[in-house]
């Protein structure tokens, strides 16, 4: 018999045992606590042949040997029954056995990838609902799930509230040290899952779980903080962490930290006397040129290094003789593509370059070759990663026909593929007679108002009633400019039926635009979209920001965007060789937060925001 066909029955049979079970007297004794995994091991019968057995108790004594059997089930990996036990066990009306039930439960949909129940169960779960002993295997099955799933800050403050499970744990106790997945058998896993999560957060984000914050979720939090804000620069990060090993020496020293915290203080980055910057000064690209060259000074300010602008309009040879002539160290740039494929094919080129565009997917870099762009791609990847976290099975993603929005189109598709669901309902348009169109159709609203007419036609009286729009589409993603954006959301809103649920929309950081109106602003609530940091003016920009509007108020959004870009690619030469050893490193920067993948390419994950109540606001996750 096959699991999709035992499923049900199983379902029935342990439904009818906790019925008839119902009806029984209750058992005034108090129930046993729940066996260890250990004890469970040491049984001799299977799960399926203590199953039966359980008909022989009665009220809570009968509950309790259900657990037990889920439980053992667990342990023998025969998922199936312990989901259909655990799940029946939920309506148990014994606390202390729905307490007891949690763990096993989180356990079988875990296995059987329920993906639903799972974020169910820990969203409406407090931990107070958890049988004391299996809080901290909770708490780490939780974490790790959170981790896998991309929600980086739920497994951060997860594996927060963990350690102080794990420092009152005694090695009397079986439940936990005798499981080799559990985090008080290996300080060193737990902590590099921890430091690996918190490296993904955003400055504002780590200052989110400082609220009311105990001393060792202090040390992890100002450690995270410290190892970006002196990423680069080895002296200054010696000082900052003794200074952090004097004040928290109760929590860890180096030597028991993580290897990629350890690493971090060993590792020499590039600490170039001169930077050769490579920008087409002259031609039709000069004003972006200038916007990035204005982001590199502003990022340079009174530093070490020295910069040598130099021309890329120029062949691959005669940059070169420029370059050596300028004796430079590093060099920033080319910022045109034909220019980059051309330079990072030279096997002249020797010096450790950031270059500003995407590599060629033909090319394998260099060692010391670095490939830094504002892709889209990277939000399209960002926004498949949200819809896989909260579960969405049936997206539409909505594109204006540009090149950009097509290709970003395309990639979130081919990223929502990799994920493993089928390709996504994916629609165009031009135009705003098209757009109207499209949602209606979408919706499948202008069929209902014809169902509507047609039996308003065929009765005498009046027929009161609503058009109906269909209910299997999760999410919308669209892919459209400012102007086309404000369009849409209207249409959205009014061609929804009242009767059903608020429909999702997200849209890329293209939608975003800081010169709106008012009217706007009401018009796009409800809308959440990605963006760099930057552009939503964040706490910990807001001095510069100010700097930069009193230089250059009049320069538009897209200049903005390349200010930022030449700001972080002056900032990431220190921390490049770290981060390229370092996966888990995070630069914290103006355009996202910068990872490095295994080709060189910079991964940007930008931040969230959505407007709410005709205004902006920056989310920690939407």
């Amino acid at each position: 018999m096959t699991s999709s066909k035992l499923k049900p029955v199983l379902f029935l049979c342990v439904g009818g045992l906790l019925s008839s079970c119902a009806q029984s007297p209750q058992s005034s004794k108090t129930v046993a606590p729940a066996p260890s995994p250990t004890q469970v091991e040491k049984q001799t019968e299977t799960a399926r042949q203590l199953y039966p057995l359980a008909a022989n108790y009665q009220a809570e004594q009968q509950h309790y040997q259900l657990l037990k059997v889920a439980r053992q089930a667990i342990a023998e990996k025969d998922f199936l029954l312990a989901l259909a036990i655990s799940e029946n066990l939920k309506l148990s009306p014994y606390p202390a056995i729905r307490q007891q039930n949690k763990l096993p439960l989180l356990q079988a949909y875990l296995a059987t990838k329920q993906q639903t129940s799972l974020l169910t169960l820990l969203e409406k779960t407090e931990l107070s609902a958890v049988a004391a002993a299996d809080r901290a295997m909770f708490l780490w099955l939780s974490a790790q799930y959170h981790a896998e799933q991309g929600r980086y800050l739920a497994a951060s403050e997860t594996l927060l509230s963990l350690q102080h499970y794990i420092d009152s744990t005694q090695p009397h106790n079986s439940t936990l040290h005798d499981n080799d997945n559990h985090p008080a058998g290996n300080q060193q896993t737990y902590q590099q899952l921890l430091w690996r999560n918190l490296a993904q957060l955003s400055d504002s984000q780590l200052d989110s779980l400082k609220v009311e914050a105990e001393l060792h979720r202090s040390a992890w939090l100002n450690l995270a903080q410290l190892s970006r804000r002196y990423i680069g620069q080895p002296e200054q990060l010696q000082q900052a962490f003794s200074g952090w090993q004097q004040r928290y020496n109760a929590v860890a020293t180096l030597q028991n930290l993580p290897d990629s915290v350890r690493q971090l203080f060993s590792l020499i980055p590039y600490q170039p006397q001169k930077i050769a910057i490579l920008l087409p000064m002259q031609g039709r690209f000069r004003q972006h040129a200038q916007a990035i060259q204005y982001g590199i000074l502003a990022a340079a300010g009174s530093g070490s290094s020295e910069l040598v602008f130099i021309d890329s309009e120029q062949s691959t040879t005669e940059l070169h003789t420029q370059v050596s002539a300028a004796q430079a160290e590093f060099v920033i740039g080319p910022l045109l593509k034909e220019q980059v494929d051309s330079v990072s094919r030279s096997e002249n080129w020797t010096w450790p370059t950031l270059f500003l565009n995407t590599i060629d997917s033909g090319h394998t870099p260099a060692p010391e070759q670095f490939y830094f762009a504002l892709s889209m791609e990277d939000e399209a990847s960002q926004m498949a990663q949200l819809f896989q976290q909260k579960n969405y099975l049936h997206p539409v993603v909505i594109s204006a026909t540009n090149t950009t929005a097509l290709r970003m189109q395309q990639h979130f598709v081919s990223r929502w593929q990799q994920l493993g669901h089928q390709a996504p309902l994916s629609l165009q348009f031009d135009n705003k007679e098209q757009l109207e169109a499209l949602i209606g159709n979408l919706l499948e609203t202008d069929t209902s108002e014809e169902r509507v007419k047609l039996i308003s036609n065929l009765l005498p009286q009046k027929l009161e009633a609503e058009p109906h729009s269909r209910l299997d589409i999760d999410a919308i993603y669209l892919l459209a400019d400012p102007v086309q954006t404000r369009l849409f959301k209207p249409f959205i809103d009014v061609s929804v039926s009242p009767t059903a649920p608020r429909l999702p929309i997200y849209a890329s950081s293209r939608s975003h635009s800081t010169s709106l109106s008012s009217t706007d602003l009401r018009d796009l609530n409800g809308l959440t979209f990605t963006e760099m940091p930057w552009m939503l003016d964040e706490q910990s920009n807001m001095a510069l920001r100010q700097q930069y509007q009193q230089l250059f108020s009049d320069q538009d959004e897209t200049l903005q965007r390349l200010f930022a870009m030449g700001y972080d690619a002056v900032k990431l030469v220190g921390s490049l060789r770290q981060q390229q050893q370092l996966p888990s490193a995070v630069f914290p920067g103006l355009t996202g937060q910068l990872s490095l993948n295994q080709n060189g390419s910079i991964v940007r994950r930008l931040s969230w925001a959505s407007y709410r109540n005709n205004r902006l606001s920056a989310i920690q996750e939407p």
